[in-house]
């Protein structure tokens, strides 16, 4: 049975000419679909003309209307998932009223539907318009997302001849299926942890959260709209509570909106699983596809049926009607389109790359080219050479982008092992560190910078393809992602500079800074390069704005690098000079960077006044991601380094709000996530820190490498927090995940590595582990000796846990060794008192047990007693209160007390 939504007369007046949607002013009514009306309107901030597209959905018929809600903020959701040239670009998405509207690039143009009835087409002109589409579309496959209802009508074709694919709204992720319960999958936050005082937290940065009520049930309509046909039973409303925010892990778009055994679409253009209710997949989009293009091409569509019932029957059984007998469209074209229209899915192509791949393929053509150029040898010579300058001189363009890495990072062209002239000199630099673990870190950065180039010159050469040879982006598109591929190529040149004059520094934290090089993928987003702020009109301050970039690039790299003093000195004067030129957007760039340095260099008030102006100048000058990282840094410096909670959570909010507005950033949202639950772990909100740090590391496990040491940091982070909830065993698993990936990425001899390999003697000793224990502290503390010294403060934790591990095994004796020395080097270095404190009362135990200076033992237990006190730990006095009681009475000895700390 057919669960229509009732559309009906609309809940409120349509908005008129000049009145508001949101920030955009109305210009008109410009088409009506069955979820809504779009309207042409103007952007007074970014001075653009936009589509906005206003749900109009009334309650009804088991359809709420915040289920339209739910799928109009899909639709948004999943289209600014993508970045093609044939999909709509997605702005913006909000609430109007009662309503949502999505704010979308204005297509001038018409939809493909429109387009065939206007004039008689030729076969070969509707299959390159379909060919793009598919482009399209199989750029959202490979973002692992579902269109499911793909027809003309959702395919406009541009005054430009531009090809975009809209309207998603019923997208959904590979994999998803719908619930037997009819349940969601909601993620809420709970409880998190504070730090303990023997622990060494790994890392920083965190999340915020927002909510929107889902539903189950989705609307339908009749052959020409959306349809949902129900399993049987009477579909229900459930209101639940779904998160979500620019992580792609979880939201509106995320939400199962329809049961098993439901099916959605516009049944003409339903693939048989869809019918059938059985799931839908990229395959059903390529069933969809080829049914649109069958009709484009015939003028017909494949399967006949004037009732649901025969419709049904006809495309669940394969019964194709007969093609119109005037037809031209060849028969090798024909064959193509029937194997895409299988009614079993596995007999279709395996993706929607390799029915294009097909469908390009035109036989006839092929012909004709090796005609061509057995003709061309019979042209004039001049005429030749000419054609061949043309196309070669295209060609040479768009290959330019390893010459361009030139005295950089070249690739080899045999192969990436063979050691080309940057890399032999980066090399050498890293060796003569002599640091033990220079070996395993190059290789690390050898293969990332690899990947990073192989990565630049491949999207290098697409952007100039497309627009040179192709024909299929405009100029404008491949100004803007040269633009970014010219300032990520900065960041390459800045880094590797660094990287020739290594010190000891800035071979332990290489890693970490080349993993730390700009997104590329960003590159490809149009809708957020179009987004960006306009560089100046005037060429000389242009000019000045690129140079100050360049300089940030430097700082940038210097800061990633280790080098953060030396970064510091550099910032004030390209903040001063930003200040002068008066560009805003640059102006908020390096007070970010700024930002960065100064809470580095242990000044977070400052660091909170840099960030805060760089928020401000951002939000002012419409620069939404220096925005959006402006907030997420402040998290980090107002909420965890200076223990503001309530202030770092409401930064975490418009942090997440400026990702959300800017289309999502996935590496950002991570360290949003890591960072406020950082600040949960503070608060002792366990489990509230544990959930945040599982999204994040979830995050970074999808967009980073296997063995980035950014996902081992999340790890640790959530090893301690397990730790904290007595959910050892646990916290164990994730940290020797953590340790794998650190030993992988920098070697077995790396800082880095030694704080986890402490962390985890910690927890060892809370399993009663005591032996393994000891090997994980001893593996740290030749680590952090070798690196940083024999009084340096890291090793009291190590030499402190050695010391309980053999006091829990009843072998005092042992202890006091290691204790003494960890007390001398707390006492002198430590910072925080009450790590001298337990330091203090694990050396009384041991030296009472082993029958020596009971009299001191007594004095350190009574100042260890104080320190408790003092930091408000009545469990921890109390403990020492009953020690004292059974070990009042001390032998005679000669030495005396400690003196009272001053």
């Amino acid at each position: 049975m057919a669960v229509e939504a009732s559309l009906g007369p609309p809940s409120a007046e349509p908005p008129a000419r000049g009145s508001s949607i949101g920030r955009y002013v109305v210009l008109g009514l410009v088409g009506k679909g069955a979820m809504g009306e779009v309207y042409a309107a103007y952007d007074p901030e970014l001075d653009r003309k936009v589509a906005v597209k206003l749900l109009r959905v009334r309650p009804g018929n088991g359809v709420s209307l915040s289920e339209g809600r739910t799928r109009t903020l899909r639709e948004a959701q999943a289209i600014a998932k993508l970045s093609h040239p044939n999909v709509v670009v997605v702005f913006d998405a909000g609430t109007f009223h009662d309503e949502v509207f999505i704010a979308m690039e204005f297509v001038e143009g018409n939809t493909v539907s429109y387009w065939l009835q206007a004039e008689k087409r030729r076969w070969q002109e509707v299959l390159k318009v379909f060919l793009a589409a598919g482009r399209g579309l199989a750029a959202a496959h490979e973002k692992d997302l579902v269109h499911r209802d793909f027809k003309p009508d959702n395919v406009m074709v541009g005054s430009d001849g531009q090809v975009r694919v809209m309207d998603f709204g019923l997208a959904r992720q590979v994999g998803e299926r719908g619930s037997t319960t009819e349940k969601l999958n909601a993620v809420s936050i709970g409880e998190t942890t504070r730090q303990t005082a023997s622990r060494l937290m790994a890392s920083r940065q965190t999340p915020s959260r927002l909510t929107v009520d889902a539903t189950t049930t989705v609307p339908g309509g009749d052959l020409q709209s959306t349809l949902v046909l129900s399993g049987g039973n009477t579909s229900k409303s459930i209101p639940t509570v779904v998160e979500f925010g620019a992580s792609t892990t979880s939201g509106a778009f995320d939400a199962v909106l329809t049961r098993t055994g439901a099916m959605m679409g516009t049944p003409a253009y339903m693939s048989p699983e869809q019918f059938l209710g059985t799931g839908a997949d990229a395959r059903s989009d390529q069933f969809s596809f080829c049914v649109a293009l069958y009709e484009g091409l015939y003028g017909q569509r494949p399967f006949s049926g004037k009732t649901m019932m025969v419709l049904t029957a006809n495309v669940v059984q394969g019964i194709l009607d007969d093609p119109p007998p005037q037809s031209r469209v060849p028969l090798w074209l024909r064959k193509v389109l029937l194997r895409g229209l299988s009614a079993n899915a596995n007999h279709r192509f395996p993706s929607m790359a390799d029915l294009l791949a097909q469908l390009e393929r035109d036989p006839a053509k092929t012909r004709r080219n090796r005609l061509l150029v057995a003709g061309a040898l019979v042209l004039p010579l001049l005429v030749g050479v000419g054609v061949h300058q043309s196309a070669q001189t295209k060609t040479a363009v768009c290959s330019a982008g390893p010459d361009r890495l030139a005295g950089v990072w070249e690739l080899s062209t045999n192969g990436r092992q063979s050691e080309t002239p940057s890399k032999g000199a980066i090399r050498k630099a890293f060796m003569a560190t002599k640091k033990s673990y220079a070996a395993d870190v190059f290789a690390s950065v050898s293969r990332a910078l690899d990947g990073y180039v192989i990565g630049w010159t491949k999207m290098y050469r697409e952007a100039c393809v497309a627009t040179q040879i192709r024909g299929e982006q405009s100029a404008e598109v491949l100004d803007l992602r040269m633009s970014c591929l010219n300032e990520r190529l900065g960041g390459i040149k800045a880094l590797t500079s660094v990287f020739r004059e290594a010190t000891g520094a800035v071979v332990e934290n290489a890693v970490s800074a080349t993993n730390g090089l700009p997104d590329l993928a960003r590159c490809a987003d149009v809708g957020l390069l179009r987004a960006l702020v306009k560089p100046p009109e005037d060429a000389a301050t242009r000019a000045q704005v690129d140079d100050l970039r360049h300089r940030l690039s430097e700082i940038k790299a210097l800061d990633g690098s280790g080098r953060w003093a030396e970064a510091m000195r550099k910032a004030p004067d390209v903040v001063e000079a930003a200040r002068a030129l008066k560009y805003q957007p640059v102006l908020a760039e390096s007070l970010v960077v700024m930002g960065v340095l100064q809470h580095k260099s242990g000044d977070p008030r400052a660091a909170e006044h840099s960030l805060e102006e760089a928020y401000l100048i951002a939000e002012s000058s419409r620069h939404d991601e220096v925005k959006a990282q402006a907030a997420t840094e402040e998290v980090w410096a107002v909420g965890y380094l200076e223990g503001k909670y309530p202030q770092g959570e409401a930064w975490a909010r418009y942090a997440d709000s400026a990702i959300q507005r800017i289309g999502g950033h996935e590496r950002l949202q991570a360290w949003l996530l890591n960072d406020l639950g950082a600040i949960y772990d503070l608060e002792g909100r366990q489990q509230e820190a544990l959930l945040a740090y599982q999204r994040a590391i979830a995050l970074k496990e999808k967009i980073l490498p296997s063995e980035d040491p950014d996902i081992a940091k999340s790890l640790g982070n959530a090893a301690l927090t397990l730790q904290g909830m007595d959910r050892n065993q646990e916290a164990l698993e994730s940290l020797d995940r953590a340790i794998a990936i650190l030993e992988k990425a920098l070697g077995s001899a790396h800082p880095d590595l030694a704080t986890q390999l402490s962390n985890r003697g910690e927890i060892l000793n809370a399993l009663g582990r005591f032996t393994e224990a000891r090997a994980s502290f001893e593996r740290a503390m030749a680590i952090w000796e070798r690196e940083l010294g024999s009084d340096h403060p890291y090793l009291g934790y190590a030499l402190t846990g050695i010391g309980q591990s053999f006091l829990n095994q009843h072998e005092p004796r042992e202890a006091v060794a290691p204790l003494e020395r960890a007390l001398r080097i707390r006492e002198a270095k430590e910072n925080v008192a009450l790590r001298v404190t337990e330091t203090r009362f694990a050396l009384a135990q041991a030296l009472w047990d082993a029958h020596r200076e009971r009299h001191r033992a007594t004095a350190l237990a009574t100042r260890a007693k104080t320190g408790f006190a003092a930091e408000h730990l009545p469990m921890k006095v109390a403990e020492i209160e009953a020690w004292l009681a059974s070990h009042g009475s001390a032998e005679p000895t000669l030495t005396a007390a400690i003196p009272p700390a001053p």
